[in-house]
């Protein structure tokens, strides 16, 4: 893994998220790069299936947004706020995505679908559009 985090990197997983282009995203993996989802038995590995996995997932990940965050003593972390359906002005606490990268590409993306992190890292209970 690499010592320091690649800032550049960082925003453009950010900006390919939210803008949810999928050939950009899945471009940003490294060649050995995965997804997990913990509590999910879940485990996406090579770029074939994330693009698979994400062109599945849109529905729901679409109109997500960032709020950038450290873990684990400096790991760089996104917490996810996704779409209410019951309110389209308000996005609501989803997962919070752990990155790890290799080669100044992303290896491995832990999805952790847990929104009582959201309150452990002071994170707001939602954020307006």
């Amino acid at each position: 893994m690499d010592a320091e985090p690649d800032h550049e990197l960082l925003s453009r997983y950010v900006e390919a998220f939210e803008q949810f282009d999928i050939d950009a995203l899945v471009a940003l993996f490294h060649e050995e790069g995965c997804m997990s989802m913990p509590p999910f038995a879940m485990w996406v590995r090579g770029r074939n299936d994330l693009f698979e996995f994400f062109s599945l997932t849109r529905p729901h990940c679409e109109g997500s947004r960032f709020v950038p965050i450290t873990v684990n003593g400096g790991y760089p972390a996104f917490a996810q706020y996704m779409p209410n359906p019951e309110d389209a002005g308000v996005l609501i606490p989803w997962g919070i995505h752990v990155l790890e990268i290799k080669d100044n590409q992303i290896l491995h993306v832990q999805n952790f679908i847990n929104t009582k992190l959201f309150l452990r890292f002071g994170l707001p209970e939602q954020i307006h559009r």
